[in-house]
């Protein structure tokens, strides 16, 4: 487990807004590497700006408390909290100062952190505790060619099918690797066999296709495959978003394929934007080359530029992107850039599996920042209050947005 990935839950879980599989991957991390909570922390997590210095004995006692948390056993029972109520808001203290590191908005440049108060909503938020809203995780829905569907986050790790000439492994939480079998004699191997693999709002997953290629897909996006690459082409089809690291074959160009835009890569990175209910459909460039094409409109972009087509055009605008505000998702954020809300609200909603509505006209309303996924949604409204005059109201799994 790296740094970042390491630091990210450890968040989550003092912001209690980590999931049972979160846990579980970070209760065996530790058990297994008690010196990373050193290690990690150590680097400025809990000392920015005059926090208590987090040494080695602080360090083996955090362990030790998240080990012991009942949040971590199988059958939760009624216990008193092993952190003492000081020692927590030390540690909370610490990863506010974090956070205030990316609380960045518009061009004032102000900065604000907004202390978690267990239990605590502002007057005018109200808030349903009968359904607990979290950030999203790694889930997604395996469809095999038979039709059999896979939920991935409750079968363990391992081999789950063989495909024709190819073999599908999930080798870590949230990761699926194909595998060429070249000795494949079973019958039907040499019929191209299509999966599906669908991630539902609230999740993420990433895929290494069978000839190497790396996807990562982000909350109500799916990707269509084949399970073999036969012929002169690679082509896959995308709903929602993704991040492709696509492996080079200059023989055997790679098509990407949504909403009737295609893009054409011999091997690249770049992010993919194409859900339904947005308007434009947005390929960015971070290394290589890419060919937009819609209907006879051509674009080629280089790294550090976007390509933007209308969902009712067919003109490709192309633009020097922020490669930041592009990939943000993946490196768990959200970024927004001068946004409306309700392209902001159409995120939260995917991440969180929300429903959202709206009371009032917010046409005016734009917004800027930068915000970690792992941030509880109360914490995320309460931000985005502080910065404007917009409200939200929690009523069950649904956020209205207010005037």
């Amino acid at each position: 487990m790296n740094n970042e990935r390491l630091r990210s839950l450890l968040e989550q879980y003092f912001n209690d807004a980590i999931n049972d599989a979160d846990r579980e991957e970070l209760l065996n991390y530790l058990n297994n590497n008690p010196g990373e909570v050193l290690s990690t922390v150590d680097e400025g997590i809990l000392n920015l700006d005059g926090a208590p210095e987090f040494d080695n004995d602080r360090a083996q006692k955090v362990l030790a408390d998240i080990k012991a948390d009942s949040r971590f056993r199988d059958t939760v029972i009624p216990v008193v909290p092993v952190i003492p109520k000081n020692n927590i808001l030390k540690l909370y203290g610490g990863w506010l100062k974090i956070a205030a590191a990316v609380l960045i908005f518009g061009t004032v440049g102000a900065y604000f952190v907004q202390r978690q108060k267990t239990g605590a909503v502002k007057n005018n938020m109200a808030a349903n505790t009968t359904a607990k809203i979290v950030p999203g995780s790694n889930k997604a829905i395996l469809t095999l060619a038979s039709g059999k569907s896979i939920v991935l986050d409750s079968v363990a790790n391992g081999a789950l099918a063989n495909l024709g000439k190819s073999q599908v492994n999930k080798v870590s939480n949230g990761k699926l690797v194909y595998d060429v079998l070249p000795n494949a004699t079973h019958a039907g191997v040499n019929t191209v066999l299509y999966n599906t693999l669908t991630i539902p709002p609230g999740g993420q997953y990433q895929v290494v296709l069978p000839d190497g290629t790396q996807v990562w897909l982000n909350s109500s996006s799916s990707l269509s495959y084949p399970t073999e690459f036969t012929g002169n082409s690679r082509t896959v089809k995308l709903t929602g978003e993704a991040y492709f690291e696509v492996a080079k074959n200059k023989d055997k160009p790679f098509y990407v394929e949504m909403n009737n835009v295609q893009v054409k890569v011999l091997g690249t990175h770049f992010n993919i934007s194409a859900y339904a209910d947005d308007n434009d459909l947005t390929t960015t460039l971070l290394e290589g080359s890419v060919q937009i094409s819609k209907n006879g409109s051509l674009a080629m972009l280089k790294p550090g530029q976007q390509g933007v087509v209308g969902s009712n055009a067919n003109a490709i605008t192309v633009s020097k992107a922020n490669i930041n505000e592009a990939m943000a998702w993946k490196n768990g954020y959200f970024m927004f850039d001068d946004d409306n809300i309700v392209n902001i609200m159409k995120k939260v909603s995917r991440w969180y599996d929300v429903d959202i509505e709206y009371q009032g006209n917010f046409i005016n309303q734009r917004f800027g920042g930068t915000f970690t996924r792992s941030k509880s949604i109360t914490d995320l409204l309460k931000n985005l209050e502080q910065i404007s005059n917009v409200h939200f109201k929690i009523t069950g799994r649904r956020i209205t947005v207010m005037q």
